[in-house]
């Protein structure tokens, strides 16, 4: 599995598209969808997901999440929750990952592994 993140409008799923070659038909949006598919883009959607169940259906899964623990934090403690859930997952399938980039302005960060 290879973890792609970074803020919202930084080309992270256009980064994998044009490094890997799959097209939008290939991108995942829900889990189910995930198992079959070789990228899921909105993990930040899922921050109660079974990482592990998925993974283990599908171990070569890209996975694109929006950073969401940046900037102000929100008032609202269901916001807050969200977010913390959020980044607690992106660090569980961090250490999972056999590489995590981080996508700035379009540009890849590699913090683990190789990049695509």
């Amino acid at each position: 599995m290879r973890l792609i993140i970074g803020g919202m409008g930084q080309g992270k799923l256009s980064y994998v598209l044009h490094k890997t070659g799959y097209t939008l038909d290939d991108v995942a949006y829900t889990p189910e969808e995930a198992v079959h598919r070789p990228i899921f883009a909105g993990l930040e959607n899922w921050s109660t997901l079974d990482e592990i169940s998925l993974l283990e259906k599908n171990p070569s899964l890209i996975c694109i999440c929006n950073e969401v623990g940046c900037g102000v934090v929100p008032v609202d403690p269901t916001a807050r929750i969200w977010r913390e859930q959020v980044g607690r997952l992106c660090c569980r399938l961090a250490v999972q990952a056999t590489s995590v980039e981080r996508i700035f302005c379009g540009l890849p960060m590699v913090l683990k592994g190789e990049g695509l």
